[in-house]
């Protein structure tokens, strides 16, 4: 029927989805939905690529729907891609549902013979029902704005160029020009989440109000134009709490995440990626005032400290540190830098080979300055004003249990280059060569 191609071909245009005459993969199932996309594309000149996936799922079935695509492609001289996988053993392999497993192994196979054809794009035949069942789903499950948006009509390199389009059309289109298909017959069962929406749910809105389908799918259109302006609002947000990314750390201002309208928004942005959840982020909103507060997701932490929130995107508590240990000079050469990536050392205080390590629970060190007086380390680093993962991450050079320097910040006192002092061992940390 020409109106509805016609109605494709503009739903095609006025999101981008092709360009004109591309090739395209088309996943062919020899359902309605897929059989409808391949012809309606055939129709508007581009050049179909068919494939189709065998999940011997269902027997007998899955051979005849195998056979139909053949020969549907070879009446319509549609270049065919067939493959076989063992979907319940790749489900049982990856711990995953049967519908999960199929979805996976379907578009990674897509994605795969795309680049082997040269195509522009994965063409699949999810239509306006699918995209209406999708909503509910997601609405029943617990979703957010994006989950109400439904299903878009193009995701990377994947297009739905029928999502314009009513189950009911697809089978209109179908009869004008006298093409057939075949039923899956699962899709008549109700074992299923998306059946029960398509067979129960949908039927018994419907029956409340005739438009009930029409009307769902008019709200998500609402709900994609209110998209386009929270992700406006969320990237100005996120450039404005967002102040520092260092050293695979994300760095969120307290201060002016609080001052954004909605601070949970925000962190929903910037942590879900990351994947921390919903109720993290509102155990992490309500700690906002608990400095040295930290929460764990896998190997991923997150850290309240005074003026930020730290994410530590991954967790490294050993950086690589590079010494540069200097010869060891005379103390009539010696000249004295005031820098703290330098320190000195009187060669004849130490007692052994000097080591690396990370900061323990309870270490105490003599602080350069302080006459001997020795203070724990940790209230050393706080002076110092270090956040709990820079704490972690402090190396210190040891001469056998004894602190020799906290590298980069102050040298032991029991190590003071002095009157009696005749052979200095000087030390340089690199910085630089640390990035």
């Amino acid at each position: 029927m020409k109106i509805l191609q016609e109605k494709v071909e503009r739903f095609i245009r006025t999101n981008a989805l092709l360009n004109e005459g591309a090739r395209v993969v088309v996943g062919l199932s020899g359902g309605p939905d897929s059989v409808c996309l391949a012809r309606m594309l055939d129709s508007m000149g581009y050049q179909v690529v068919a494939v189709h996936c065998n999940f011997h799922l269902r027997g007998e079935e899955s051979m005849r729907d195998e056979e139909f695509v053949s020969a549907l492609c070879q009446k319509m001289r549609w270049k065919l891609h067939k493959t076989d996988f063992d979907t319940e053993g790749y489900a049982r392999e990856q711990k995953m549902s049967i519908e999960m497993a199929a979805r996976e192994l379907r578009y990674e196979h897509f994605q795969m013979l795309m680049k082997e054809t040269e195509s522009e794009a994965v063409a699949v035949g999810h239509h306006q029902d699918d995209n209406v069942e999708t909503m509910l789903l997601n609405a029943v499950r617990g979703t957010g704005i994006r989950g109400l948006c439904g299903m878009q009509p193009k995701n990377g390199e994947v297009v739905r160029p029928l999502l314009c389009l009513t189950r009911q059309e697809i089978l209109t289109y179908l009869e004008s020009i006298g093409q057939d298909y075949v039923t899956d017959h699962t899709n008549l069962e109700d074992n299923y989440a998306r059946n029960k929406v398509r067979l129960d749910v949908l039927p018994l809105l419907e029956s409340i109000n005739l438009g009930a389908a029409k009307n769902l799918t008019s709200t998500m259109e609402n709900l994609n134009e209110v998209m386009k302006i929270y992700e406006e609002a969320m990237r100005n947000a996120i450039d404005l709490c967002v102040e520092k990314k260092v050293n695979g750390e994300i760095f969120i201002s307290i201060e002016k995440l609080r001052g954004t309208p909605s601070p949970i928004s925000v962190l929903h942005e910037v942590l879900s990626p990351l994947g921390f959840n919903k109720v993290q982020m509102i155990e992490l909103l309500s700690a906002l005032n608990e400095s040295g507060k930290v929460f764990v997701v896998g190997e991923k932490r997150m850290l309240v400290d005074r003026q930020y929130i730290i994410v530590e995107t991954e967790h490294t508590p050993n950086p690589m540190i590079s010494l540069i240990r200097k010869e060891v000079v005379a103390k009539e050469n010696l000249h004295i830098q005031k820098d703290a990536r330098f320190a000195y050392l009187d060669a004849d205080k130490l007692h052994g080979e000097l080591t690396l390590r990370m900061p323990q629970e309870g270490d105490t060190f003599a602080p350069f300055g302080m006459g001997g007086r020795r203070k724990l380390l940790s209230d050393f680093l706080t002076d110092q004003k270090l956040n709990l993962f820079e704490k972690e991450k402090q190396p210190l050079l040891m001469d056998g249990e004894e602190i020799a320097w906290v590298v980069g910040r102050r040298s032991s006192e029991l190590y003071r280059v002095d009157d009696d002092t005749k052979k200095v061992i000087v030390l340089f940390y690199d910085t630089e060569s640390e990035r």
